[in-house]
């Protein structure tokens, strides 16, 4: 590994830390709120952030080089990943706990790899493919883990189904946004994204808009500051990531998250660690040093 981490790669590291934070305030508010309305207050929340950026920052640059192809595969990617991903992941946490979910669906490097090569006719170097190995049982030991409290019965088989159908299609969507965003600025992307997804998910998921008028202010306070950290700091990083060192790599390092996941976890949900938490830390942590 060489001594000076590239911008490419400390964007994929910090986007991982940041939406293991967002996890975490996810978790405190997983059973007060469904996850189509969650993920439409995280959404609207970073909309906002990102319209507000909008005017300092060109909003008008590039966008005649845009083909209808990339608008194609920039919304085909938000309804993919976003809509469908990000929602099947939010059920997945009521259902298994975070260490579970945020373990089982961060397998999706592996699936990135497999779409890249698919897609895009990118094969990946043999050091990048053990990583994103070693790092897929990384993620499968630490789900091994999670003896969270729990409020409701919880169902294994269907969180965890739940879990590998979103890292499934975040590896696709991953690849499609690779190509989608090449003459777009990331905040021209993300201004696009978040309010469309927010919009799709208002329409066709959620049956009645009272379910908002339920919420106590501190739950909705804590949804909407997780869409700033994960869906706009988080998002726009994760691009950055992309862009930069490519969608396989970018996707291994995010997906790191599950460590910064455990250790938050530990301190502030009281999961306790093994031995097996410790092997996938470690096995984790040789993929990415292998990545890097």
């Amino acid at each position: 590994m060489r001594d000076l981490l590239s911008l490419g790669e400390l964007c994929a590291l910090g986007s991982g830390l940041l939406w293991a934070v967002n996890s975490m305030m996810l978790r405190t508010r997983s059973h007060q709120v469904s996850p189509a309305a969650m993920n439409v207050i995280r959404c609207g929340s970073a909309a906002f952030f990102f319209w507000l950026w909008l005017p300092f920052s060109d909003p008008l640059a590039g966008l005649e080089q845009v083909t209808s192809g990339e608008w194609l595969l920039l919304i085909g990617s938000i309804v993919v990943g976003m809509v469908t991903g990000d929602t099947l992941y939010l059920t997945a946490i009521r259902e298994i706990g975070l260490s579970r979910a945020l373990a089982l669906s961060s397998t999706y490097p592996l699936t990135t790899l497999l779409f890249e090569w698919l897609l895009l006719n990118r094969p990946a170097s043999g050091g990048l493919a053990l990583g994103c190995c070693l790092v897929a049982l990384g993620v499968v030991l630490l789900s091994g883990q999670g003896k969270e409290p729990e409020s409701r019965p919880v169902r294994l088989k269907y969180g965890v189904v739940l879990s590998l159908s979103a890292a499934v299609l975040w590896g696709l969507s991953t690849v499609m946004l690779y190509p989608a965003i090449a003459h777009l600025t990331l905040v021209q992307a993300n201004s696009v994204r978040m309010p469309l997804v927010a919009l799709v998910l208002y329409l066709i998921r959620l049956r009645s808009p009272a379910e908002f008028r339920r919420l106590d202010r501190r739950t909705l306070l804590v949804v909407a500051g997780s869409g700033l950290i994960g869906m706009g700091l988080s998002s726009l990083m994760y691009l950055a990531s992309i862009k930069l060192i490519g969608a396989t790599k970018a996707v291994t390092l995010t997906s790191v998250s599950p460590v910064f996941g455990m250790i938050l976890g530990v301190v502030f949900l009281k999961e306790k660690v093994g031995l097996r938490v410790l092997l996938g830390i470690a096995a984790c942590m040789g993929g990415v040093w292998l990545v890097l």
